[in-house]
């Protein structure tokens, strides 16, 4: 048995693909043909995506290698289109990004992204994707830019179809829009960055941050880090935070149908609202003070607040269908 066949196996057996699925890829890779691929969707597969990649024809290129300006200025970004996108450190002074995409299973191989640097603007457009009849791009489609470590990036970025990642970039002010893809931001400070998406999930990590806004139709949230001013929704979605002491901030987190779970360091003072409809509310808060504990058959709310000297948080959490969990553990 080979490592395509190991992989696959695994993939149904983790339950990330049904066993039909699973078949249907050992059947076209022995074939050589990879057929029948509709359901390979990134964020739902993201296995199956890395499978066919890696048995697959990759085309390269490099669109762009170009000197980036010496400023304190942030690098301003206007994205737009409907593919993978991944912002991360490089070489130092030079930009550079570079398209890659599996051999379509039918037809040529579309045009590449338009890439452009104009003084300090970076931007990107591109609407290249396969259709499978429904409009669903190939897994392999991936644009990765690099830019100078510490680049502070600003602007706006706005993905139809495609999963989006920025790493180790410190971000000034950044607005994202997808409708279908996973958004992870995982960078060392935030000033304000504003998350919109229709369908993915949404995961945000810094270690100092201003003002975050997530805005979700269909996925699941997970923040952390200190995050100073955190406003969170998700329609349908479970959302998860863990929060690092900051000197006084807010907190809401807001779903209608899943959990909401809410994980604090203990030494913030926090002043805590927490409502359900139909679900329980759990709170491991050694030092809170209950000024309000309402349980009955339509609905259950609690309100406290705990003392403490490392930073103040004013924490809001609800959601109409799913448990409320809040915890307070030790650093």
């Amino acid at each position: 048995m080979g490592d395509f066949e190991r992989r696959v196996l695994r993939l149904v057996s983790e339950g990330k693909i049904t066993a039909e699925e699973g078949e249907e890829l050992l059947r076209s890779h022995e074939h050589g043909t990879l057929r029948d691929l509709r359901t390979v969707v990134e964020d739902r597969l993201s296995g199956v995506g890395k499978v066919v990649r890696e048995h697959t024809e990759a085309d390269v290129q490099e669109l762009l290698r170009a000197e980036l300006p010496d400023s304190e200025e942030p690098l301003e970004l206007r994205v737009s289109g409907d593919f993978g996108l991944t912002l991360l450190p490089g070489d130092a002074g030079v930009c550079k990004a570079v398209w890659s995409v599996g051999r379509p299973l039918f037809g040529d191989v579309p045009p590449p992204p338009e890439v452009r640097l104009q003084g300090r603007t970076l931007r990107v457009e591109g609407r290249a994707r396969y259709g499978f009849g429904i409009g669903l791009p190939f897994g392999g489609y991936a644009l990765d830019i690099y830019l100078p470590a510490g680049t502070h990036l600003t602007g706006s970025i706005a993905q139809r179809l495609g999963r989006v990642r920025i790493d180790d970039l410190p971000v000034d002010s950044l607005r994202l829009d997808t409708q279908n893809g996973r958004v992870q931001v995982e960078v060392p400070s935030i000033g304000d960055l504003q998350v919109a998406s229709r369908n993915g999930s949404i995961e945000v990590s810094a270690r100092d941050a201003g003002k975050v806004r997530v805005d979700v139709y269909n996925g699941r949230v997970a923040l952390r880090g200190a995050l100073q001013d955190v406003d969170a929704m998700t329609r349908n979605g479970r959302i998860e935070a863990d929060l690092q002491p900051v000197r006084a901030g807010r907190c809401r987190l807001q779903t209608l149908n899943g959990a909401v779970e809410l994980e604090l360091a203990r030494g913030i003072a926090c002043e805590v609202s927490a409502e359900t409809v139909h679900g329980p509310i759990s709170v491991d808060m050694p030092d809170l003070t209950v000024q309000e504990d309402v349980r009955d058959f339509s609905r259950r709310r609690l309100r406290g607040r705990t003392t403490g000297g490392d930073g103040e948080l004013m924490a809001d959490v609800s959601t109409t269908n799913g448990a409320v969990r809040i915890v307070q553990h030790a650093r």
